[in-house]
């Protein structure tokens, strides 16, 4: 898997607004919303007094509450065409979209670092390998972050000879207590299902090992494997059979925040 930087167009900005938490009643505040409208009706100078409001509601209030997106290239943003000779980081990858919806409510204090490696395995993230210029403990030693997503298991599950599902288990266990040790929540999140026969009895084995790891440790968790396998389209979501469509990257983001939302509530008092 190949990783390719791209810059985010101001034509996204409404786009990533979209995202809201299904269980929560909160919108877009009066301001903001005002802003918004102001901006689409009216002319340069309406334009420029709706950027400044919006810009005052989403002020930074208070301490900044700042999320550690940890996985693999579905937590990135990857998508790919022409047989993979064309690759992209989607601008609705996951921690964005998680982070507009958060900032909807919360303001800008609330930002999510997309810290996704193409290709990564959880035993990657640990060692500090292909992709990480450090391990796991020098990182979270020195992270801000006071919440950490961790989203393996599908490179973990193709790579089932060397690092099977009892070596996951023992990885992703050190990887909580380390998190848990240096003072973070950590929220475990489900793969979403890929259209290949390691899918049908492989990667289910690992997903099992994240549910068991959640409810052993007592961790919120992110379920998208059954809930995506369960859609009769799902297939469809997937650009390549393994990476998402930008429309199931928003469906995967819907259920981060739904599962997020509560405990970021808790951290902003």
């Amino acid at each position: 898997m190949w990783r390719t930087q791209h810059r985010l167009c101001i034509k996204f900005v409404l786009r990533f607004m979209t995202p809201r938490c299904a269980n929560s009643p909160h919108k877009l505040s009066t301001a903001l919303l005002g802003s918004v409208l102001v901006a689409a009706g009216a002319g340069a100078g309406a334009a420029h007094a709706a950027s400044r409001a919006a810009a005052h509601t989403l002020a930074v209030t208070g301490k900044p509450i700042i999320i550690d997106a940890q996985g693999d290239s579905t937590m990135w943003g990857y998508q790919t065409s022409n047989g993979f000779r064309k690759s992209w980081q989607s601008p609705n990858n996951p921690p964005a979209l998680l982070q507009a919806a958060l900032q909807a409510r919360f303001g800008a204090r609330v930002i999510v670092q997309n810290n996704g490696v193409s290709g990564a395995t959880l035993a990657d993230r640990e060692k500090g390998v292909n992709g990480y210029k450090q391990s796991y403990s020098q990182w979270v030693a020195k992270s801000p972050a006071q919440i950490v997503i961790v989203n393996f298991a599908l490179n973990d599950a193709d790579n089932h000879v060397k690092e099977s599902p009892a070596q996951f288990r023992a990885h992703l266990m050190h990887f909580i207590k380390e998190s848990q040790g240096a003072g973070r929540i950590v929220v475990l999140e489900e793969p979403n299902p890929v259209d290949y026969a390691v899918n049908k009895v492989i990667v289910p084995r690992y997903v099992a090992v994240v549910d068991e790891m959640a409810k052993h440790y007592g961790l919120a968790l992110i379920r998208q494997y059954a809930y995506i396998g369960a859609m009769r389209d799902w297939r469809s979501l997937l650009i390549d059979g393994v990476h998402p469509t930008d429309k199931l990257y928003r469906i995967k983001a819907q259920r981060q925040c739904d599962v997020v939302e509560p405990i970021v509530t808790k951290l902003a008092g």
